[in-house]
């Protein structure tokens, strides 16, 4: 190739970067749907009073139809991205979770469209039979950076996925806490995997740097617990957002931590949001991002969360509430030959 050519060839490649950087949206808007801490709570429940503690109780709250149509309300009235996401402990100890071991809580999931879930402690009570099947089940990759193969030193699931929203690559990478490190005898999947947990302060140091590299936005699902959520967002700089679970926290709009200087055009803070428990809250975290047009990165511009309550007012989903009472009336059926 002349020099002339490679010059040419050289322009275009420029031209072509440029109009596809041109065509990136200067605003983002995106509203990420949040569930944690599932626990198998297909059905709605009721939780007792205690005057000891000074606990009012809950009376008909939760149930995945009701989640159902919420999720699907959102989505049909928003003019922005919709994204569903979980933080993990999706396995329950509910008569419908264990009598399928998981089976029904993912195929309710794979029908709502969940984008991606981080892998909870509590996944790894499942040993690798069931572990394996509700993963390949799934229609969304499950997501975990800081536990690997110990022969390898591999992940055991993917560390991070990348979607695309109208061209801005949107990144979810998943962190699960120590206590399936610190309990080896009650999480039986861990041996059994043959896998073993890393710290995850050290994990995220690493991997938030290749994630920026490959992606506009970051975002964490973390089943860490609400306050290693805030230390993280401190100590490890490009997060973008967090959503977490593991420590049932109910907080009703995002904590805003600080972690630089804010601007006209950036909050300088990391959002840390969690929807309690059991399904009692839906999460609900609307962030708006902004593209410098110089440097072309995206970062936070505003953020607004808050917690749907999941009760008696919302009706079910049809097509949910339809393949629990299927499911049910099979689990009904076993019990009965037994």
């Amino acid at each position: 190739m002349t020099l002339r050519r490679s010059f040419l060839f050289l322009m275009l490649i420029l031209l072509a970067a440029q109009a596809s950087s041109a065509e990136l949206p200067r605003y983002l808007e995106i509203t990420f749907l949040s569930t944690n801490d599932q626990h198998g709570k297909v059905w709605p429940f009721s939780i007792p009073p205690d005057p000891a503690k000074n606990y009012a109780g809950l009376k008909n709250v939760g149930g995945a139809a009701r989640r159902a149509t919420i999720v699907r309300q959102i989505r049909a009235q928003s003019a922005a991205p919709v994204m569903l996401v979980d933080s993990g402990d999706v396995r329950g100890w509910t008569p419908l979770s264990t009598a399928f071991n998981g089976a029904l809580d993912f195929e309710i999931m794979n029908r709502l469209g969940y984008e991606a879930m981080a892998i909870g402690n509590h996944e790894f009570e499942w040993l690798p039979p069931d572990f394996h099947r509700n993963r390949r089940a799934s229609n969304f990759p499950w997501i975990c950076a800081n536990v690997v193969h110990k022969d390898t030193g591999e992940p055991l699931a993917d560390p991070y996925v990348v979607r695309d929203v109208g061209g801005v690559r949107v990144a979810f990478f998943g962190l699960t806490n120590d206590l399936i490190d610190k309990q080896p005898d009650y999480y039986k999947g861990m041996g059994a995997l043959g896998v073993k947990w890393t710290p995850y302060t050290d994990v995220a140091a690493k991997l938030v740097p290749e994630m920026r590299r490959k992606a506009d936005i970051v975002v964490l699902l973390s089943h860490l617990g609400y306050r290693e959520d805030v230390k993280l967002a401190q100590t490890v700089p490009g997060i973008d957002i967090i959503l977490g679970g593991h420590s049932h926290s109910t907080i009703l709009t995002p904590t805003m931590v600080s972690v630089a200087e804010p601007t006209a055009f950036y909050k300088g803070k990391v959002p840390v949001a969690q929807a309690g428990y059991h399904g009692i809250y839906l999460g609900k975290t609307r962030a708006i991002f902004r593209r410098d047009p110089e440097s072309g990165r995206y970062t936070l511009m505003s953020c607004k969360g808050e917690l749907i309550p999941i009760d008696s007012s919302i009706p079910e989903d049809p097509e949910i509430d339809r393949l629990i009472r299927e499911w049910e009336a099979i689990r009904k059926a076993r019990e009965a030959k037994k």
